[in-house]
């Protein structure tokens, strides 16, 4: 996954220059409008999993497309929120999938929680930097097909801090492009964790932003104890509305 990480840094990176570069005449002012605002964003994203899990010594790869995993989803919820004032921001995002399929080897299960709080400061009218914690809850179900159904079964639950910025870019008068990249973990929890989520913003009206791109995040946690891996980049195209008040 190391040359996946090298190229999308590299991409993310430039699309922080050029958010810079386009917003260099852009009036300070706008940062300080001394109103307290509250976002909601309920949103889609329809997950494709590549990597490896490996539950009670036991390794199993896993990859399936997006369709598969959205037609064996059996729950999921994602929303996020946030409050801003002037240059401050904080927020979470919240995320819960139940998966579940089956292929001539292995019948898996999964159920995954990831939450994040975070906090940030504005230091240009289109730069953001922020930092926060990520919690990741993982159960695994991995049930062998064969005469002795063999059962492997985890659970686990760990933590990543992580640091980052959001660069926005304006597009037009309604429409703009934003790329939020951070990475985290640090052996912490995840021995790397890397998120990025670039993103087309457009405003419906003065409530209402309707936002679609991709969301790519890769995890590489182990513990070792319980011969627990997971090794995987899960990634996939998102579709929300914000509402800001």
């Amino acid at each position: 996954m190391s040359r996946f990480v090298f190229i999308l840094t590299a991409i993310i990176l430039l699309l922080f220059s050029a958010a810079v570069l386009c917003s260099a005449q852009q009036n300070e002012a706008s940062l300080n409008d001394g109103t307290l605002h509250l976002e909601f964003m309920p949103y889609l994203i329809v997950p494709g999993m590549s990597g490896d899990v490996t539950v009670k010594g036991q390794t199993q790869s896993i990859n399936p497309s997006a369709g598969d995993i959205l037609s064996h989803l059996q729950f999921g919820f994602m929303a996020r929120t946030g409050v801003s004032y002037d240059r401050f921001f904080a927020g979470t995002d919240t995320v819960y999938m139940g998966l579940g399929g089956a292929n001539k080897l292995v019948n898996a299960g999964f159920d995954q929680w990831a939450a994040e709080l975070l906090g940030g400061y504005r230091v240009h009218p289109r730069i953001a930097l922020l930092g926060g914690v990520r919690y990741n809850s993982l159960s695994t179900n991995l049930r062998f097909q064969g005469p002795l159904g063999l059962i492997r079964g985890g659970s686990q639950v760990w933590w990543d801090p992580f640091f980052g910025a959001i660069g926005n870019i304006p597009l037009g008068k309604k429409l703009s492009a934003s790329v939020r990249f951070d990475a985290g973990g640090f052996g912490v929890g995840s021995r790397i964790a890397v998120n990025a989520e670039p993103l087309l913003n457009y405003r419906i009206n003065k409530h209402l932003t309707g936002t679609a791109g991709w969301k790519f995040l890769y995890q590489d946690y182990v513990n070792t104890g319980k011969r627990f891996e997971y090794d995987m980049l899960t990634q996939g195209p998102v579709l929300g509305i914000a509402m800001r008040w």
